[in-house]
């Protein structure tokens, strides 16, 4: 599995972090929130951090292949519900053109991270990754009766630290409640 990466999504891979933050200093900026898209888009939110912490209570990064709980219908469930929670917040914004940069990025960010993180985890786990991945699908959820080994642990929630991302979460829908409370009490 060689895979070759543009010199964007390279250094995309290596600030992840710094690279997600001009989409979503965007989304803040141009936001122009309305009551209807700051409650469907915070019930996105809240879905994709649910399905966050569904995924990170499977997870034993490099020591199990996950393939219990959303791994059995996909191999990237966290990056599944990170871009469910990316776009509520397009939602919350409510306003086109920063979602589509925001999706834009979004896209070229994961899309290099997911071909990354396979072909680094593919010799791990060698023919179990190969059966898993020949039957589950990368990003979109499909049904697939994979034969799920593995069960829930809040323990592996907590060594992921999901509450520190549910606390950042409820910090972003804070964000569009006051950018909703500022831009309509002038």
């Amino acid at each position: 599995m060689n895979t070759t990466y543009t010199k964007l999504e390279t250094w995309c891979l290596a600030n992840r972090k710094l690279a997600t933050a001009p989409a979503f200093i965007l989304l803040l900026v141009l936001a122009n929130p309305t009551i209807l898209s700051l409650i469907i888009g915070g019930l996105m939110v809240c879905l994709g951090e649910m399905g966050r912490t569904w995924s990170s209570g499977y997870i034993d990064k490099n020591a199990k292949l996950a393939t219990a709980g959303p791994y059995r219908f996909m191999r990237n469930p966290l990056y599944f519900f990170n871009a469910m929670i990316f776009v509520g917040f397009c939602v919350m914004a409510y306003n086109p053109w920063a979602a589509i940069f925001g999706i834009m990025s979004f896209t070229i960010i994961y899309r290099a991270t997911m071909r990354s993180e396979a072909q680094f985890i593919a010799p791990i786990f060698g023919e179990e990754f190969d059966k898993w991945a020949a039957v589950v699908p990368m990003f979109w959820p499909k049904w697939t009766n994979y034969p799920a080994q593995g069960a829930f642990s809040w323990a592996l929630v907590a060594k992921h630290r999901e509450q520190k991302n549910a606390l950042a979460m409820l910090a972003g829908i804070l964000l569009f409640v006051a950018i909703y409370y500022f831009k309509t009490a002038a």
